[in-house]
């Protein structure tokens, strides 16, 4: 029984939620800026909680980490700014 509730496997059913908030607000909002940034950070937390439980990037050393935080700041903040442009 540990197996169905491990930290992965609540990680996984939370990305699932995640998918369908984003459809969800896709389908009832498109058209609209806002919810394109609502979906760009729902999909930067996604990333995020990819990074961290399946890829094990916080088990890595300090710079690596922070790369990978820096590179995935980067890339959600360039697609929210050309959401404007």
């Amino acid at each position: 029984m540990d197996w169905i509730i491990n930290k992965k496997s609540a990680v996984a059913i939370g990305l699932l939620l995640a998918t369908v908030a984003s459809w969800f607000t896709f389908e009832e909002f498109h058209g609209y800026v806002q919810a394109s940034v609502v979906i760009v950070l729902i999909s930067t937390v996604k990333v995020q909680a990819i990074m961290s439980s399946f890829m094990e990037v916080d088990e890595m050393g300090g710079a690596w980490k922070y790369l990978m935080a820096g590179w995935l700041a980067v890339v959600s903040s360039s697609m929210i700014i050309a959401e404007f442009y």
